[in-house]
């Protein structure tokens, strides 16, 4: 990539792909791959899970904010997946803001119900009908989802329809 652009950043619903597509994206980039729930995970020796339940969600987005600023920090460039809830954060989305790529990887609410259903690890969906959390989680998140530089509907599309048009996308900007 020329320019001052350091990374790609994937944001969007849990579920909407970001992991998926990022390890993909960064393969055909022939950048490194990172996903911040992993790193936290790794970092802390714990599940995302466990921290939200014995540390609550304050205490995991600080964590969440440390870690992603690590990732950062780090001058290879990189396709990094954030975790859905990280965009939320104002100082996540200046660091992202400032050299970085943005995609919002959009997805109709159900599609995502459907692809959540089948994982039951989601610390924001325990015990809650799935449905309605997405659509609540949708309507606090789409703002600051809307200020991505790009976003790109995966609702129905194959991975690699969506591989190629978002490395066309990419290579058109940089």
């Amino acid at each position: 990539m020329k320019n001052n652009v350091s990374n790609i950043v994937l944001l969007g619903h849990m579920g909407s792909g970001k992991s998926t597509i990022g390890k993909s994206l960064a393969k055909k980039l022939s950048f490194d791959f990172v996903d911040s729930d992993y790193e936290i995970e790794k970092h802390t020796n714990s599940k995302i899970g466990e921290i939200f339940l014995n540390q609550g969600e304050n205490r995991f987005r600080e964590i969440e904010e440390n870690i992603i600023k690590q990732i950062f920090n780090s001058k290879k460039k990189k396709v990094i997946a954030l975790g859905g809830g990280s965009f939320e954060n104002k100082n996540i989305r200046a660091l992202i803001k400032e050299r970085n790529i943005s995609i919002w990887l959009k997805c109709n609410i159900n599609i995502l119900v459907e692809r959540l259903k089948k994982n039951k690890n989601r610390p924001l969906l325990i015990g809650k009908n799935i449905k309605s959390e997405i659509m609540k989680l949708d309507k606090i998140r789409k703002i600051n989802y809307e200020s991505a530089n790009f976003h790109y509907d995966v609702s129905k599309k194959q991975k690699k329809i969506i591989l190629n048009e978002l490395v066309e996308y990419i290579e058109s900007i940089v």
